[in-house]
């Protein structure tokens, strides 16, 4: 009986034990449903992230195998997953036989490290950026790698729109004649063209290293930052007005010490924030605008005084009139010589004061240029009349050695008097700057087809470097505030449209011939 219940005892034992491993059992069957249930769902979540991602991934064996490829990758290439399987990178990708020398898969295997590098792919007509990955096994070595491919294809192209816009900039910045610069907010030079060079004298190197208020003379210096912290006092500026620039007539300092005006357009180069960065500055040379300027003003004055010398003129004419006629009655009266030849010296004095009061007039009226035969001989006369009394003041005497029977020249009367006028004047000038008197010599022939006007001083003379820029414009030898440089160069043009030449003969210190040559008139 004994033996009866222990082996009762035991049977429940054992039955227990089995029912306590069955449960461990479907414990672990329960475990193990559910990891293959978080590997399923962990391997359909890498599926779809794999495939959700827009650059062209794979992964490559060490003969350069694809092993796997996402959707991007297959839409590429127009083909399903599997059939690209098994398939070279470089015959799917690249379109070649072979790894290219620079190929991101191979530095990978070799280096067991990441690589990166950058592609044209002409037959698929993009640029990839591509980057790997190694994948190793249980052993440490590298048995494939993950290759992902980027299209860059439009970044490029904005690069490459980008360095044209830039290389167009430069182009335009290092061929034009205006100086263009940048300077940042403490002043400092971070850009200036070539062209200052032409300009101000100096290397673009002996430039960069200058602070913008020893380029600029002080007071332009002092108004152009006036003008900048006008301009940096304005907040909250509309995008509208970001490119907003002012200009300003400023003076700059020349390497060799001179002084160039010029007239300065700049705005401001802001950052992201909006703010000021640097100003853009482009300088054009005012010199010829200013000269013309001042002899538009010459211009105007000297018609004021056009106006003003007919004036007087017509005011003069009427007591003038008064004093020859009565003067011309009173030596028809009987009386005394003594008297008589008083009154023949004020007759003839009214009589050449009239004469010079008709020559104001005839110079000072307005007309319309008219070409006809004249006598180059009698202008000379009616110019030589209206600098008389200069020239006696003055000490200047003048020669004249006129050609008899001289023929007449197609010009206008008027246009010549105005040239020989100018030559005459300008001898003057100079003969009294260098001793106080002269003399002048004046001489008309015929030479073959053409009549010659020679103007000779025994002034200072003319040095070679100067005789070749005579009739330059703005060309002068005068002190400042007594020539515009402008005198010469109008008679250039005057006689260049009559036909003719007009050129100047000297040696420094042996004075200086003006000739003026003329064809002959068909008519004279």
């Amino acid at each position: 009986m004994i033996k009866t219940d222990t082996s009762k005892e035991q049977l429940i034992a054992e039955l227990e034990l089995l029912r306590r491993r069955i449960a461990e059992l479907e414990k672990l069957d329960a475990e193990r449903k559910q990891a293959e249930e978080r590997i399923k769902r962990a391997a359909e979540e890498w599926r779809t992230t794999f495939d959700s991602i827009t650059d062209l991934v794979s992964i490559q064996d060490k003969e350069f195998r694809l092993v796997r490829v996402n959707k991007a990758f297959a839409d590429t290439f127009k083909m399903k997953p599997k059939e690209l399987i098994g398939k070279t990178c470089y015959e799917i990708v690249h379109g070649t036989k072979q790894p290219c020398p620079d190929c991101p898969h191979k530095k990978t295997l070799e280096t067991k490290g990441p690589a990166t590098g950058e592609f044209f792919e002409p037959h698929l007509g993009v640029h990839l950026q591509v980057a790997t990955s190694p994948i190793f096994n249980g052993k440490g070595k590298v048995v494939s790698s993950v290759h992902i491919a980027r299209d860059i294809t439009e970044r490029k192209r904005a690069e490459e729109t980008l360095r044209k816009s830039e290389r167009r900039y430069h182009l335009l910045a290092e061929n034009m004649a205006d100086v263009i610069w940048t300077v940042d907010m403490n002043m400092r030079l971070t850009y200036i063209s070539p062209s200052v060079t032409r300009l101000l004298g100096y290397s673009v190197e002996e430039a960069m290293t200058k602070m913008m208020e020893k380029i600029f003379t002080p007071a332009s210096f002092e108004i152009a930052m006036k003008a900048l912290a006008e301009e940096l006092v304005i907040e909250d500026m509309e995008e509208k007005d970001l490119l907003r620039s002012r200009t300003l007539e400023l003076e700059l300092n020349c390497k060799d010490g001179s002084i160039v005006p010029v007239e300065v357009k700049y705005s401001f180069l802001r950052g992201p924030d909006g703010r000021p960065v640097e100003v853009l500055a482009i300088a054009r040379d005012i010199t010829k605008r200013k000269k013309m300027q001042q002899q538009l003003i010459l211009t105007d004055r000297l018609a004021s005084v056009g106006e003003l010398a007919s004036g007087i003129a017509h005011e003069l004419n009427n007591p003038l009139t008064s004093v020859i006629g009565f003067s011309q009655l009173l030596l028809d009266k009987d009386v005394s010589d003594d008297v008589k030849s008083d009154l023949k010296i004020i007759y003839g004095e009214a009589q050449r004061a009239a004469q010079v009061v008709k020559g104001l007039l005839t110079f000072a009226r307005k007309h319309v240029p008219v070409k006809q035969p004249v006598n180059i001989d009698s202008i000379i006369e009616k110019v030589l009349k209206l600098r008389a009394y200069e020239q006696r003041v003055n000490n200047i005497q003048v020669n004249t050695h006129f050609a008899p029977d001289l023929p007449k020249v197609m010009a206008d009367h008027f246009q010549l008097q105005q040239v020989f006028l100018n030559i005459i004047i300008n001898a003057e000038y100079f003969m009294i700057e260098a001793h106080g008197e002269g003399t002048i010599t004046i001489t008309t022939e015929e030479v073959g087809d053409i009549v010659k006007v020679s103007f000779t001083d025994d002034g200072p003379g003319i040095n070679q470097e100067n005789l070749g820029h005579l009739f330059d414009p703005f060309f002068t030898t005068k002190e400042v505030g007594k020539g515009t440089g402008l005198g010469l160069s109008i008679c250039h043009g005057i006689i260049t449209e009559h036909g003719g030449r007009i050129y100047a003969e000297s040696e420094l210190g042996k004075g200086a011939t003006f000739a003026v040559e003329l064809p002959i008139s068909d008519y004279g």
